[in-house]
């Protein structure tokens, strides 16, 4: 007798899917928690990007197949306007992820407080509120949301669910050593800025390895930035593209510092989760989102950051390792997929500790 699976779901992918070299976080949140679904025995498979512009013919796959949730990227049409409104079988089974927060911000900054529901968050049924800004986020819809974190923007959404990522896709390894190189993670700040860093850690004698944030026009500047400085003989080893799967110990192996200096609202970050996994201090700018909780150094302006590094940061100990691994948050999606929320009306699961 055939098992009945604990569910069905859907998720979008990139055209390049999973053999780019620009894997970056959404490929690595989607590969793992795939695979962990499936061993919860949740059916979930993927489709492409240019397979899901076409709205209509994804609504019709997903009758047809009984899929309970579809996952798409943040890119698709779907979030656009209206066109949610003339596919509501297929909306009633969206589940949107927040990886980012450009449906709100369209600097990628942290969205502010809504003035309406930052106090009384939003219920299923209520009437949608004048003055909240995630209006034109449709959150008045029966489609599910789930944010990486609980912050006030995220409350103006009633159908809504906090489950973190997780980083145990890399092993728990010390690496850490205090007289390595830094790895600096660059595409998060202005080229002006990007050169200011080089210059500055460089010319204080710092050995740098440096990554890049391969999605974004600032990285690919960036690229170009480096390759100036190693024409001029600086220490800098670049990897320009990795799998971390297999090559973590190539980028944090001895390293006495990940340095990532961003200006976004940073809904997780995979490479400062993996930093702490594998022992290695995490030094960021500001806020950011979640980078607090991964970050053993902290400053609000890049100058700033940088007297602290050149001034003794790379003698710091890293966080504490997140405590949820993908096997828990598996089992939480498993039931946004299925349907379960806490009461229909707040967020489901919690924080990693």
């Amino acid at each position: 007798m055939t098992e009945v699976p604990a569910g069905r779901a859907l998720f979008e992918i990139y055209d390049e899917g999973f053999d780019s070299p620009s894997w970056g976080g959404v490929e690595t949140a989607l590969w793992h928690l795939v695979r962990s679904l499936r061993e919860a025995g949740v059916e979930a498979g993927f489709y492409r990007a240019s397979e899901g512009a076409d709205l209509e013919a994804l609504a019709a796959r997903v009758e047809h197949d009984r899929v309970d949730a579809v996952f798409p990227l943040v890119e698709s049409e779907l979030f656009e306007g209206a066109a949610w409104r003339r596919l509501p079988e297929l909306h009633a089974r969206t589940v949107r992820i927040w990886h980012d927060v450009s449906r709100l911000s369209a600097d990628l900054s942290e969205p502010p407080p809504c003035p309406v529901h930052a106090a009384a968050p939003a219920v299923p049924g209520a009437p949608v509120a004048d003055g909240c800004p995630a209006r034109g986020a449709h959150p008045d819809g029966p489609m599910r949301e789930v944010f990486l974190r609980e912050l006030p923007w995220t409350h103006c959404f009633p159908h809504r669910s906090v489950i973190p990522w997780a980083a145990d896709h890399v092993p728990a390894k010390d690496l850490y050593d205090p007289s390595g190189p830094v790895v600096l993670q660059l595409g998060k700040i202005d080229t002006v800025d990007a050169e200011r860093c080089l210059r500055r850690l460089t010319g204080a004698g710092v050995p740098l390895r440096v990554i890049f944030a391969t999605w974004s026009r600032r990285g690919r500047e960036a690229r170009e930035l480096v390759r100036a400085h190693q024409g001029a003989g600086r220490p800098i080893e670049v990897l320009d593209a990795y799998d971390i799967r297999t090559d973590w110990e190539r980028v944090f192996g001895g390293a006495a510092l990940f340095l990532l200096p961003s200006v976004f609202h940073e809904t997780f970050n995979f490479a400062a989760a993996e930093a702490v996994q594998l022992g290695v201090p995490v030094a960021t700018l500001g806020e950011g989102g979640n980078l607090p909780r991964f970050a053993s150094l902290r400053a609000p302006t890049l100058d700033g950051l940088l007297d602290r590094v050149l001034a003794g940061g790379r003698r710091l100990g890293p966080k504490p390792r997140p405590t949820t691994g993908w096997r828990e948050v598996a089992a939480r999606y498993a039931g946004v997929i299925r349907g379960e929320r806490a009461g229909q009306s707040g967020p489901e699961g919690g924080h990693d500790g």
